[in-house]
């Protein structure tokens, strides 16, 4: 590996994929999104805060000019250290050629940060993260913290309601600091301890050497033991750099093998590479595009040959729910060989009557029944893999020619309707909530729908002070209806998709203004629906289960061709912030279209669910093209 360059903190907590096309460059990546633009730069604004309130605490602090070269930076942390001074602000660590490490962490702190009484002069690293640190307490232990005006008076005594968040990105990235310490002669000694500072602007604390992980799924046949946080590094690390290093011998020579290749996770989504992975994916039809297809699943199929979604197709689905159930397919069989054909399944799975009761309900009831279990599918018996009749079902319909199919068992879709029915989406950033739009419908006595978008919005930049003032209008015009529909006698339903951020905002604010208890009484009740549910309860695409995946199937269209509560964040800043009045106008207006084309697709697919939907074909009328199943030998 002497060719490989150092490789910043980043690399362990990379998809290899990524990691081998950085080497390879097929192409030129697509460039970064507006909205990860946005986060960066909030990233980075919080950070500028949080090193002014350490360089005022703290006032012999170093703090490391990021306009320098990179080696005056590391030149100038090396002397700091070497003098010993309380704390580095924007430091680089010295290059670690042997190890291939590179690494800037955002502050390093002398041990006595952490204990007061210690005289080693080592040093913790310590990041800063524009996210929250700390959780309501689970566990035994509580959160250790440091004020950042009081650093070096040590952490508080263990929280008695807050634990530290444990974050994988965060402290794989410290863990990786933390080698780089190591390697140059500066880690503290008082223990293997490193710090996030968080939103809530305290050092929260954390032992690496706590066995708290599992390797990533990147990490064949890992240690069934939970592993620390350095160890889990060294593994992911060390993964990434043969990724590295035969990609390098890949460009030398086309022959050589590659080690990574495309395959969809949820990190693929702001990945610069993924127009250039999808593609590939697409085109074979690859497992790991299939939804609850995880890494370590897709390794499982693989390993008993299936590989493609075709071929998983090809499995049968009464074998697939055997296995999924817990069935012992494998005794059942053998027993099965040396048996009579008439003999009972009973006697066959003696002791085992949840297992005879599985069998007798997909039609095995005798030795001779046996003989139709599918001996392909048979081989994940042991795979423990509770989703393959789900995984099936889910490429039949990938694969297949319509855009949904109706679960198995469903004969009709079902979805609630009332009298007048209230679609409901909000807005939000990361500061707060500042818009909630309604539209409503209501059917006259001959059928007909008047619809009307009713948008509750402040574009107030104290944002604090504009999300009561939207969310108070809000409630008072849905208490309002909500009286008023009782006492008409008449019903309502308020429908919503995917109701965990709804619920989640509606929760805080009314914590906010007191009406805790007005809130639950609405979310608690039959009048407030999440369509998501629904859907996905009742139909099956093989695909994603999104608001913009399954309105369409309903003929609705978003009015532009980029939408995406994303882009809604990076608009509301132009919305509130822009000098422009016309640009504000602009971007205003921008997020109402948005915000209402989202309220009429719910409302679109509602009436699509309760009108068409049932005439979609069954999945289990989706039968692939592919190779009949293939029966055990007969008894």
């Amino acid at each position: 590996m002497s060719e490989i360059p150092p490789q910043g903190a980043y690399l362990a907590k990379t998809c290899p994929q990524a990691v081998q096309l950085d080497v390879l460059h097929p192409c030129e990546p697509l460039p970064r999104s507006p909205f990860m633009a946005m986060l960066g730069q909030e990233g980075l604004d919080f950070e500028a805060r949080v090193f002014e309130l350490l360089a005022a605490a703290v006032p012999d602090a170093v703090v490391i000019d990021s306009d320098l070269s990179r080696s005056a930076r590391e030149a100038l942390t090396l002397g700091a250290m070497g003098r010993a001074a309380r704390l580095l602000i924007g430091g680089r660590l010295p290059v670690d050629d042997a190890a291939h490490r590179a690494g800037e962490p955002d502050l390093l702190v002398r041990s006595d940060a952490f204990d007061p009484s210690t005289t080693d002069l080592g040093y913790l690293p310590v990041d800063v993260k524009h996210h929250g640190t700390l959780e309501a307490k689970k566990g035994v232990d509580g959160a250790l913290t440091s004020n950042l005006e009081a650093l070096f008076l040590g952490p508080s005594d263990p929280d008695a309601e807050l634990e530290p968040q444990w974050r994988w990105p965060d402290l794989i990235q410290l863990a990786h600091y933390q080698r780089m310490l190591e390697a140059c002669g500066h880690a503290s000694r008082v223990g293997r301890w490193a710090g996030v500072v968080g939103r809530e602007e305290l050092v929260v604390w954390h032992d690496l050497d706590l066995p708290v992980w599992h390797p990533s799924e990147y990490i064949e046949d890992p240690a069934p033991e939970p592993l620390s946080t350095m160890q889990a590094y060294d593994l992911e690390f060390a993964h990434r750099l043969s990724v590295v290093d035969a990609s390098l011998a890949h460009l030398s020579d086309p022959a050589s093998p590659l080690l990574a290749e495309p395959i969809a996770v949820p990190e693929c989504g702001e990945c610069g590479w993924r127009a250039w992975c999808f593609e590939r994916l697409e085109e074979s039809a690859d497992l790991s595009l299939l939804p609850g297809m995880t890494v370590a699943k897709r390794r499982k199929c693989q390993s008993r040959g299936v590989t493609t979604m075709r071929e998983l197709t090809s499995l049968d689905s009464a074998t697939a729910r055997l296995i999924a159930a817990g069935v012992d397919l494998e005794h059942l069989v053998e027993k099965a060989r040396t048996s009579h054909p008439s003999t009972p399944v009973a006697d066959l799975m003696s002791g085992r009557p949840k297992q005879t009761e599985e069998l007798e309900a997909e039609g095995i009831a005798t030795a001779a029944d046996v003989a139709r279990i599918d001996r392909r599918t048979a081989r994940f018996g042991d795979a423990r893999l509770a989703e393959l009749p789900a995984l099936i079902d889910n490429a039949r319909a990938w694969l297949g020619p319509h855009p949904a199919y109706r679960r198995r068992g469903v004969d009709r879709v079902i979805v609630p309707r009332a009298d007048i029915e209230i679609d409901v989406d909000m807005e939000n950033v990361s500061d707060g909530c500042y818009l909630w739009g309604t539209l409503l419908n209501e059917r006259d006595a001959s059928g007909t729908v008047a619809s009307e978008f009713v948008p509750f919005v402040s574009w107030n930049p104290d944002i604090a002070v504009g999300e009561l003032e939207a969310f108070l209008a809000f409630w008072e015009w849905l208490t309002s209806l909500r009286t008023e529909v009782a006492r008409r006698g008449v019903s309502l339903l308020a429908y919503c998709y995917s109701q965990g951020a709804e619920n989640g905002q509606l929760r805080r604010l009314a914590a906010l203004c007191g009406l805790e208890e007005e809130v639950e009484d609405l979310l608690g009740s039959e009048q407030w629906v999440d369509l998501l549910p629904i859907v996905k309860s009742q139909l099956i695409t093989g695909r994603g289960m999104g608001l913009k995946v399954v309105a369409p199937m309903a003929g609705f269209s978003w009015r532009g061709p980029e939408v995406g509560g994303q882009l809604a964040m990076v608009s509301y800043i132009e919305a509130t912030s822009d000098p422009d009045e016309t640009v504000r106008a602009s971007a205003q207006q921008w997020i109402l279209d948005y915000n209402e084309d989202d309220v009429r697709a719910t409302a679109a697919l509602r009436e699509w669910l309760d009108q068409r939907a049932s005439s979609l074909p069954s999945i289990e009328d989706a039968v692939p093209d592919g190779p009949a199943p293939h029966p055990v030998a007969s008894p």
